[in-house]
C-alpha cells in the first residue's frame, strides 16, 4: 500500500517547494489538494485489499500458534494508522518547504511517545495483549494530527483545502515523478523488508524473532540517517530552483562526508561492542548472533552516506533509472537471499549477507556515479567522500573491538563509558584531521548558537 501511495505524495515536496521559491501560491495550492484529495481517493480504493490481507494474514506470515486473532487486529490497527498518516502527509510538507524540520520532529516525538506511554499504560493496567500496540499506534496518530494541522495553518498560510484547486495537471507531474520513486520504493522494499519476510518463511517466527530483535540497532541508525537526510532537502531544491548545479554540487559532496563522519561513530561502536551490547540489552543467549549483528551494521558506513545524493535525484527529476536499477538490483537480493540461506546453508547470515552485498554494490557504485553523470561532474566526484568514512568506520570498530576483547564492557554503565570515550576521541581526530576549514565552519553553523558566539570572540 506504501508503494500506491507514494506514486502520488513522494514529489508533493518538491513542486511545493519550488513553486513557493517562485512565489507561485495558486500552483502550490494545485498541487496540495491535488495530493489530499487524491490521498483521500486511494485510501478508500485500497480498503477492500486491506479487508481482505485482513482475514487472510495467514497466507501472507506465519502466525504463531494462538495469536491468529491478536495478530490480526494489530495488522487492522496499523493499516488504519497507515490511512491515517497518508492523508495527513500532506499537511506535513509545509515543515518540509519551510525547512522547519526541528518542528516536524517535533510532531514524530509527540506521536512516539504517545504510543509508547499508551502501550505502558495498557500493559501496566491490564493483561498485555498484542492488540494494545495497535490501538496505540492508531491513537498516537490522532496526535499527530492534531500538530500536523496546526502547523500547516502556522507556516503555510497561503495553503488552504478546496476542492475546486485539484488539478489533472498537478495529478500528472506529482504521479509522473512518483510513479518512478514508488518503482523505486518496491526496490527499497526488495532490499531493507524482504529479509524478514525470507526468514519467517524459511526458519519460523521464532527464529524470525530473533533475527527483527538483532535488526533492531541497524533500523534505527537507518531511520537516524533518513530523518538527517531530509534536512538537506530544501537546500537542494533552492540550488535546484536558481540552477546553481555547482553549488549543489558542492553542497551534495559536503553533505555526503559530514554525515558518513557522523554516523561512523555509532556504526562502529555496534559492530565493536556487538557482544556485550546483545548480552546487555537481550541476555546471554543472544551472544551467538553478535557476528550477524555486525554484519547487520557495518555496510551501512557507505549506504546511510550516500542518502543525501538521493534528494538531487528527485529534485533534478531524474528518477526513472535509479528506479530500475534499485528494482532489478532489489530482486538480485532476495534470489541472493534464498540461496545463501538455503542452498549455501548459510542460515541466517546468508539473508544479511545478501543485503549487505546487494545494497552496497548499488550505493557503492551506482548512486555516487550517477548523481555525478546527472550534475555534469567528474564521475568520482563523489566517490572520494567515502573514502574517510570507511577508514573511519573501520578504524574505530578495530579499536572497540579490542577494547572488548581485553576488558568486561558488559553492563550499561560500562557499556556507557566506553563508548563514551571512544566518541569523544574519534570526535577530536575527526574534527581536526578530517574535516578541513570549511568544512569545520560549517559543522559550526548547524549548532545553533555557536556561530554567533565563535563570531563574537574573533
Amino acid at each position: 500500500m506504501t508503494v500506491v501511495t507514494t506514486t502520488l505524495n513522494s514529489a508533493v515536496g518538491r513542486y511545493i517547494t519550488i513553486a513557493f521559491e517562485l512565489d507561485n501560491d495558486d500552483e502550490a495550492n494545485e498541487y496540495f489538494n491535488t495530493s489530499l484529495f487524491g490521498s483521500v481517493l486511494l485510501v478508500l480504493s485500497l480498503t477492500p485489499l486491506a479487508i481482505l490481507a485482513t482475514l487472510h494474514l495467514d497466507s501472507i506470515i506465519e502466525l504463531p500458534a494462538g495469536q491468529e486473532t491478536q495478530t490480526r487486529w494489530l495488522f487492522a490497527c496499523t493499516v488504519v494508522g497507515f490511512f491515517l498518516t497518508t492523508i495527513r502527509s500532506p499537511f506535513g510538507v509545509s515543515c518540509f518547504c519551510r525547512n522547519r524540520f526541528d518542528l516536524q520532529n517535533a510532531v514524530i516525538l509527540i506521536q512516539q511517545v504517545a504510543r509508547v506511554g499508551i502501550v505502558v499504560l495498557f500493559f501496566s493496567l491490564i493483561t498485555p495483549q498484542v492488540w494494545q500496540v495497535g490501538v496505540a499506534a492508531v491513537v498516537a496518530v490522532f496526535c499527530g494530527w492534531g500538530w500536523s494541522i496546526r502547523l500547516w495553518r502556522r507556516l503555510t498560510p497561503t495553503l488552504s483545502v478546496s476542492p475546486a484547486h485539484f488539478s489533472r495537471h498537478a495529478l500528472r507531474h506529482l504521479t509522473s515523478t512518483g510513479g518512478w520513486i514508488s518503482i523505486n520504493y518496491i526496490g527499497v522494499i526488495l532490499y531493507l523488508s524482504i529479509d524478514l519476510l525470507v526468514v519467517n518463511r524459511m526458519f519460523g517466527p521464532a527464529v524470525g524473532g530473533r533475527y527483527a530483535a538483532v535488526m533492531q540497532w541497524s533500523a534505527l541508525l537507518r531511520t537516524v540517517v533518513g530523518l538527517i537526510a531530509g534536512l538537506f532537502g530544501p537546500t537542494v531544491l533552492y540550488y535546484y530552483a536558481k540552477h546553481d548545479i555547482e553549488g549543489m554540487s558542492r553542497y551534495a559532496r559536503r553533505a555526503v562526508k559530514m554525515v558518513g563522519l557522523f554516523m561512523a561513530a555509532p556504526i562502529a561502536l555496534i559492530c565493536g561492542f556487538s557482544a556485550p551490547l546483545l548480552s546487555t540489552w537481550l541476555g546471554p543467549a543472544f551472544i551467538d548472533l553478535s557476528w550477524l549483528m555486525s554484519l547487520m551494521t557495518a555496510h551501512l558506513s557507505v549506504n546511510l552516506a550516500v542518502m543525501p545524493l538521493f534528494t538531487i535525484q528527485t529534485a533534478t527529476n531524474c528518477v526513472r533509472t535509479p528506479a530500475i536499477v534499485t528494482v532489478i538490483m532489489g530482486l538480485g537480493n532476495l534470489g541472493l537471499a534464498i540461496f545463501l540461506a538455503g542452498h549455501m546453508g548459510w542460515g541466517l547470515y546468508g539473508v544479511a549477507a545478501a543485503g549487505a552485498i546487494a545494497l552496497t554494490a548499488k550505493n557503492l557504485i551506482f548512486t555516487p556515479l550517477y548523481t555525478a553523470y546527472i550534475l555534469h561532474r567528474r564521475l568520482d566526484a563523489f566517490l572520494w567522500e567515502l573514502l574517510p568514512v570507511i577508514l573511519a568506520t573501520l578504524s574505530l570498530s578495530g579499536v572497540a573491538k579490542l577494547l572488548a576483547a581485553v576488558w568486561d564492557v558488559s553492563g550499561w554503565p560500562r557499556l556507557v563509558l566506553a563508548a563514551g570515550g571512544l566518541s569523544i576521541l574519534f570526535a577530536f581526530i575527526t574534527y581536526w584531521k578530517l574535516l578541513d576549514h570549511e568544512e569545520r565552519a560549517s559543522l559550526w553553523h548547524m549548532i545553533p548558537g555557536a556561530s554567533s558566539k565563535r563570531c563574537g570572540k574573533a
